[in-house]
């Protein structure tokens, strides 16, 4: 496999460093984990040089600068990223645990594997690799994302072994608030479509909530709440009995006509084309 390979946006795959020198730039809203199977890579991360080797894993945060490759004449690297939307939902899903073990791994990148976890995370690319290339079947988008969530937490088991001191001293305010809000999210599927009922929740302004989510994530917290709603929209029509405008009354759109604009301005079809093409 010589190339990058998506599933929906959410995972990429990459095991030729080339490949991934020419397409770094498609790559930019993703969590990045690097596998090295054999020989060392010098690379500059940021504004610094870092150096990995064999059964390192180096864990990228979105957005990092990586450049100056200087791989050794038998490097060979396995690359997997998860998009940062998915990356957040699953976080703020799980709690402050895990949030705190992927701040602390964003400024500590590398890591040593030992045997085990070089085993595990080998076997995850490679089940990445088949499903990718394999038919996209009924449940294809839930298998991927269960197989994301899987691997991002074994990526926590690694890093967590590592810390070197509390979790306490990881959070600023912002990171607090942002937690928190995605757990909101969570519960709620993005069905309270309004910042005030979140903020209210959190018993802080609107203005406030705003700006935490958009210093901690550099998104918008509408965008984090139509980013839920879609995913419980998209779940409603595919699955459940519930009419269209059943749905839509659930989610507080006020007519089938507003509904409709949304849903299709996301997911490229009317809420009804969108259900009979799931359907098959």
């Amino acid at each position: 496999m010589n190339n990058v390979n998506y599933a929906d946006g959410d995972m990429v795959v990459v095991d030729s460093l080339d490949a991934f020198r020419q397409t770094s730039h498609a790559l930019e809203g993703m969590i990045l984990s690097m596998i090295v199977v054999s020989g060392r890579l010098r690379l500059s991360f940021g504004d610094k040089p870092i150096e990995v080797g064999k059964s390192d894993i180096l864990i990228c945060p979105p957005r990092s600068v990586l450049a100056r490759f200087r791989p050794s004449k038998d490097f060979h690297g396995l690359l997997f990223g998860m998009s940062y939307t998915k990356f957040q939902k699953t976080v703020g899903a799980s709690g402050g645990r895990l949030w705190s073990v992927m701040m602390y791994a964003m400024e500590h990148p590398v890591f040593h594997m030992n045997q085990a976890e070089m085993s595990i995370a080998s076997h995850f690319f490679y089940l990445f690799v088949d499903k990718l290339s394999g038919p996209r079947d009924y449940y294809y988008k839930e298998v991927m994302q269960s197989l994301m969530t899987a691997a991002f937490y074994e990526v926590s088991i690694i890093v967590e072994r590592n810390m070197k001191y509390g979790r306490s001293a990881l959070f600023q305010q912002k990171d607090l608030v942002f937690r928190r809000f995605l757990e909101l999210l969570a519960v709620s599927e993005g069905r309270r479509a309004s910042v005030a009922d979140y903020a209210r929740q959190l018993c802080i302004t609107p203005k406030y909530l705003s700006a935490a989510v958009k210093q901690a994530s550099g998104r918008t917290a509408m965008a984090w709440i139509h980013d839920y709603m879609l995913d419980a929209i998209s779940h409603e029509l595919r699955f459940s009995d519930r009419s269209i405008k059943e749905i839509s009354v659930g989610f507080g759109f006020t007519n089938l006509s507003t509904f409709g604009k949304f849903v299709r301005a996301r997911l490229g079809s009317s809420p009804r084309s969108f259900r009979k093409s799931a359907l098959g």
